[in-house]
């Protein structure tokens, strides 16, 4: 039986990757690398092997076969990942871990401190989705979207060539805020501008309309109210961030996720905040930010309410080790 080395734990402000299979996870990391060299921080490749259920004595044997086997196929997928990255970002310092855990929880812990957390997503079979294929968003990819505490970013293709900018989503609230402070601060590392998207509409209250000229005239003062508020959303981020191009544009749509993917299809990135307070992943992240994981086919970026982070991680401090280095 091999025997685990002693703990490393991931350096703070570094990111991190999830590693599952290598097809699913060479985008993810190819990102996640030129994240890191823009940043100056490590890069940390995290492959989870959990730990098979044995139900008595006598199968225990094989139990450890499996996840030393396991564990050799996860090290030589980092390895090859490793090398490519080191190829493509020669001064990049690269670590590699393959936690005896769930991939969930090792990304978690793993994610402690870091700056950014990255994964990725399967390619579907033709017999699972039709004749154009297509992208599976695991269940590991949602979890960690909305439990980390630091923002995560789902890569399951690198932004088209001649992708520009970083789109961000805003609609008001507290951790759309939070969401547009990451968006400016990714936006700087890439050297790029950041578009701040408000989507909205006008509703009119109860179930009597007012008659056509009220509703334009209401419809105008709600556009002048969006407006002036993503104004000041703006203004506050180009402060907070000097030498960023920050613009706000606003979209009257009554579906914010269409919005959304429509300005990001020439973007390199798109960002959007987790709402929710629910126990169910959709009410967790929203069903904006749910919808968008599920259907962005560039990078997203998740980036987190601060107390629910902060809520979820002391229900789930239990001090286990991130892994072993490889």
């Amino acid at each position: 039986m091999s025997v685990q080395r002693p703990e490393r734990r991931v350096a703070r402000g570094a990111v991190v990757v999830g590693v599952g299979d290598l097809e699913g996870a060479r985008a993810a990391v190819a990102w996640a690398a030129r994240q890191a060299a823009w940043r100056g921080v490590e890069l940390e490749l995290v492959s989870a092997v959990p730990l098979p259920v044995t139900g008595d004595a006598a199968s225990v044997h094989y139990a450890v076969k499996i996840t030393e086997e396991a564990e050799r196929a996860a090290r030589a997928v980092l390895d090859e990942l490793s090398e490519r990255v080191r190829a493509e970002h020669p001064g990049l310092l690269v670590h590699r871990s393959v936690p005896r855990d769930h991939p969930r929880h090792a990304l978690r812990r793993a994610a402690e401190g870091a700056a950014l957390l990255v994964t990725g997503a399967r390619r579907r079979s033709r017999l699972r989705s039709g004749a154009l294929g297509g992208f599976q968003l695991g269940s590991t990819s949602l979890y960690a979207a909305s439990h980390a505490r630091c923002p995560v970013a789902v890569v399951r293709e690198d932004a088209p060539a001649g992708a520009r900018g970083v789109v961000v989503g805003h609609d008001g609230s507290r951790q759309a805020d939070a969401a547009v402070d990451a968006a400016a601060a990714l936006a700087r590392a890439a050297g790029t501008a950041v578009r701040v998207l408000r989507v909205w509409a006008y509703h009119p209250a109860g179930s009597w309309l007012p008659p056509e000229d009220d509703r334009a005239r209401a419809r105008e003062r709600v556009r002048e109210e969006q407006r002036r508020s993503l104004e000041e959303v703006c203004a506050r981020a180009r402060a907070a961030h000097p030498g960023v191009e920050v613009t706000g544009e606003l979209v009257e749509d009554v579906h914010p996720s269409d919005a959304l993917l429509t300005a990001a299809a020439h973007a390199q990135l798109l960002v959007v905040g987790a709402r929710g307070h629910g126990a169910f992943l959709t009410a967790l992240l929203g069903s904006t930010s749910h919808d968008l994981l599920h259907r962005a086919g560039g990078p997203v970026v998740v980036v987190p309410d601060a107390a629910r982070s902060r809520e979820v991680a002391e229900r789930g401090r239990d001090g286990t080790p991130v892994g072993v280095e490889g």
